[in-house]
């Protein structure tokens, strides 16, 4: 190959990576932006004692996964099986129940 094909194929190529890169961003930054942390407060059944959650939950507000939870000695590092996020929200709870809870947004880190 002669420099000159070299030049535009390398052009070519970073001109691919440059439209993968904004359809990968297109597709998942807006996921990113409508994904939300919340906190909420209440008495956790396995491991008997009171424990605040926090959590991610997606535009139809149901919990998709476990941020940090007070009942372990490093609230980061969640080892139990995250029941508490069966169902509709923390513990399962009904919504009557979890309008009592006092939940908000979570302040990001």
């Amino acid at each position: 190959m002669d420099g000159v094909m070299v030049s535009w194929f390398v052009a070519f190529l970073i001109g691919v990576v440059v439209a993968l890169l904004m359809v990968i961003a297109v597709v998942l930054l807006p996921r990113a932006i409508r994904t939300r942390a919340m906190t909420a407060s209440f008495h956790c059944p396995w491991k008997r004692r009171s424990v605040v959650l926090r959590y991610l939950v997606d535009p139809t507000q149901h919990p998709i996964g476990v941020i940090s939870c007070t009942a372990f000695a490093d609230p980061s590092i969640v080892t139990c099986a995250r029941q508490c996020l069966a169902g509709d929200g923390p513990a399962g709870l009904s919504a009557e129940e979890r309008n009592s809870i006092p939940a908000r947004d979570a302040a990001p880190d």
